[in-house]
């Protein structure tokens, strides 16, 4: 069984710190989601960072076009046998449900990516301008130069 790279034990320590749900699986992490959603996530010094979003076993994509054959599947196998009943309207209704709870799994696995990255992102603009005694952790924030937009603007005309 592969360790974790260095980065990735970092990310994934302050991740915990952060209270994400986050398991080792020999050289990649994964973040645990609701809905039966996660992202793995790998690393290599020359690749960098990899995010894959699953939805269960399968990756997101995969998972959606399951769900969408499954209804629509189901709604023509209801179609075929009842006809226009309330039966084939109720599992009309239910496939519309799938969807649109693989349409919140999408908002979940993107907003853990987006957070993943800000984390990450952070961590790599601080480590370049810090010493490594002097570096914050992950979550920690950091300095920002705020510009006053009329100083700046060459065009604005001073009255």
């Amino acid at each position: 069984m592969k360790s974790l790279d260095g980065d990735l034990a970092a990310l994934c320590g302050e991740m915990e710190r952060l209270d994400y749900v986050v398991v080792k699986h020999g050289d990649f992490v994964c973040v645990r989601l609701p809905l039966i959603s996660s992202v793995r996530i790998h690393h290599t010094p020359e690749r960098g960072f990899r995010f894959v979003p699953q939805v269960g076993p399968f990756h997101r994509s995969a998972g959606l076009f399951i769900t969408s054959a499954v209804a629509v599947a189901a709604l023509a196998a209801s179609a075929f046998v009842f006809g226009l009943t309330p039966v084939t309207l109720t599992v009309g209704f239910l496939g519309l449900v799938a969807l649109a709870h693989d349409a919140c799994r999408f908002v979940l696995t993107e907003g853990c990516l987006t957070r993943l990255q800000q984390l990450i992102a952070s961590r790599g603009v601080v480590r370049s301008s810090l010493a490594p005694g002097q570096r914050p952790a992950l979550g920690e924030s950091a300095q920002y130069t705020y510009l006053d937009q009329r100083a700046a603007d060459p065009t604005s005309v001073m009255r």
